[in-house]
Order: C-alpha cells, then sequence, then structure tokens
C-alpha cells in the first residue's frame, strides 16, 4: 500500500516539493521522487491539520518513509474522519462596524 501514496512532485503553484524551483524538470528531483517511498503522516492521521488552527508538516497528509519506520506502522488502520469533526464548530464573528 505504501508504495501507492505518493505526492504530486509539483505542489498546485507548480513548485517542486524536493528543489523548491517552479516549474521544475530536474532529473535529480524526477529520480528522487520515483524513488521514494511515502506513507500515511503519523502525527495528523493524513487529514494534514492537528487541530482547529494548526497545520501539519506532512506534504498533504502523507510523509516520506524512511528504512526506520516499522512495518506496523504501514498496516495500522486509518480513521475515516478526525476525532475533533466529531462535534460541529460554531463560531461567532461580530459584524463589521457602521453596517446593520
Amino acid at each position: 500500500m505504501a508504495a501507492t501514496l505518493r505526492p504530486l512532485r509539483l505542489n498546485f503553484a507548480q513548485v517542486c516539493i524536493w528543489c523548491g524551483y517552479r516549474w521544475c524538470a530536474s532529473a535529480r528531483c524526477i529520480g528522487l521522487h520515483e524513488r521514494s517511498v511515502w506513507i500515511v503522516c503519523m502525527d495528523c492521521d493524513g487529514f494534514g491539520v492537528l487541530g482547529p488552527l494548526d497545520a501539519c508538516h506532512c506534504v498533504h497528509g502523507l510523509m516520506e518513509a524512511t528504512p526506520a519506520v516499522d512495518p506496523a506502522e504501514l498496516r495500522r488502520p486509518l480513521p475515516v474522519y478526525r476525532p475533533e469533526d466529531d462535534e460541529p464548530e460554531f463560531m461567532v464573528t461580530p459584524r463589521p462596524a457602521g453596517r446593520s
């Protein structure tokens, strides 16, 4: 399963996740990406956020795996939704001044 998980090499703004250059066509970066192995992020379980206002350090819910990753991590059951999503959250925002 881990071999099938992989983020795009160029992010949505077309910046390479390996070198940080826009529209990268480097053979080195392409090779790095093809050889990389990714797993669902162990911190956010693939949701990309750690809390209501905290983004995770992963790449859209994935993190690059290293040889030291426990094989059990590759087979762990993943949640369908974030535990915080059990309860709806409502936020009241004040009206802008001068408007009725």
